[in-house]
């Protein structure tokens, strides 16, 4: 009878779990961060919905002799196999919030493990894994097999904790913190397997920290641009602010205000879709101008950006940066003009919202130089729209 009442108990947990991770996985959406970033998380949760699938084999009586061999056979290769798809997931999530270059071949480097893996656990090649009679017997190589496992989620701590010491940025360390914790998970539910094998562990470690994952997806949405995908106004109103209050002489904070120029013109002669494809091009320009620099790129509102950081010669011919990279940009047929305002912040006692006047008093400035262009840039859109 007490087995009876446990068993109930695991099947409890196990379809709440699977049930909560459906309801993730349907919320889950692109909207909620990078393509990557969201497809590794969703990865994820098909992941941990797979094993929890498994794991139901705890609440069946006799499932190693009461079903076909191969059955059983499949539904215990399955389980590792998804466990190592999770620390791969969770290795493309960390990854993919990161500005490393090489990302994309890492990635696919990644997936060597995986397909080794597959084919020792649905191939023949299996008997060396393990083997079933009354219960499983596992050889040294299921140790190997886990050692992947744990070899994803070291790199990706590593990364996540090199992150969160360079970053000063309170939402940001929020974030590779919650990267690091997640180390944590696998560990625990490893430790509770290994002195309770018939228990769900995975279920017990796993749903604190899928949910925390799900509200940093949720805090990056808040705080990032939509179109754009660049920090928003509020993102780089928190960074600008923290900035200030260490700012000196020796370490002064610059601040770029940038205006895409005569925008409302390639809007009424070209369309919205030009427009949006104007704005993502100075997000991508922006974005490489940055990347490996102590700054913040954002979209501060309409047709405005704004840069800020303690980056030295973050501003030393910043025009004739973003002018190579919008010309790179294959998307565009045409070089926008845009007007820049630099600012730099020296004292602590500087506010964030004086701090963006100045930069943005600056701006204006060169705007009306810009202004003086503007029938020159008609000609050039007029050409554009006949081609």
């Amino acid at each position: 009878m007490t087995e009876d009442r446990i068993r109930l108990f695991y099947l409890l947990i196990i379809i709440i779990a699977i049930m909560n991770l459906g309801i993730l996985y349907s919320k889950t959406n692109e909207n909620l961060g990078n393509k990557r970033e969201v497809g590794a998380f969703k990865g994820m949760l098909l992941s941990f919905m797979t094993y929890s699938l498994v794991d139901l084999r705890l609440v069946v009586t006799d499932f190693y002799t009461g079903f076909p061999r191969l059955f059983v056979l499949f539904v215990m290769g399955t389980g590792f196999f998804a466990m190592m798809c999770s620390c791969y997931f969770w290795f493309v999530y960390v990854l993919s919030s990161t500005r490393i270059k090489s990302k994309v071949i890492l990635i696919h480097i990644a997936k060597i493990p995986l397909l080794l893996v597959a084919l020792a656990l649905y191939t023949p090649f299996y008997t060396h894994v393990y083997t079933v009679t009354d219960e499983p017997t596992f050889s040294p190589l299921l140790s190997v097999i886990l050692m992947f496992d744990y070899v994803y989620l070291i790199i990706a701590t590593a990364i996540s904790i090199k992150k969160y010491i360079q970053v000063k940025n309170r939402l940001e360390r929020k974030k590779y913190s919650g990267q690091i914790f997640y180390i944590l998970f696998y560990t625990a539910s490893g430790y509770i397997m290994g002195y309770f094998l018939n228990i769900p562990a995975i279920e017990f470690c796993m749903m604190p920290v899928v949910l925390k994952l799900f509200v940093d997806l949720q805090d990056s949405r808040i705080y990032t641009d939509a179109l754009t995908k660049l920090d928003n106004r509020r993102r780089i109103d928190e960074y600008i602010y923290q900035e200030i209050s260490t700012c000196s002489k020796e370490k002064p904070l610059t601040v770029i205000m940038i205006d895409v120029d005569f925008f409302k013109s390639i809007n009424d002669m070209l369309g919205h879709d030009e427009g949006d494809a104007v704005l993502v091009a100075f997000s991508t320009a922006l974005t490489n101008i940055t990347v490996s620099k102590y700054a913040r790129a954002a979209r501060w509102g309409g047709d405005e950006f704004l840069i800020a950081g303690k980056e030295k010669g973050l501003a030393d011919d910043f025009k004739d940066k973003l002018i190579k990279e919008l010309e790179k940009n294959k998307e565009l047929s045409f070089v926008p003009h845009f007007s820049v305002g630099v600012f730099t912040c020296t004292s602590s006692d500087t506010t964030t919202k004086q701090a963006i006047a100045e930069a943005d008093a600056q701006l204006y400035k060169d705007k009306e130089i810009q202004h003086k262009k503007y029938e020159g840039f008609q000609n050039q859109i007029r050409e554009k729209k006949l081609k």
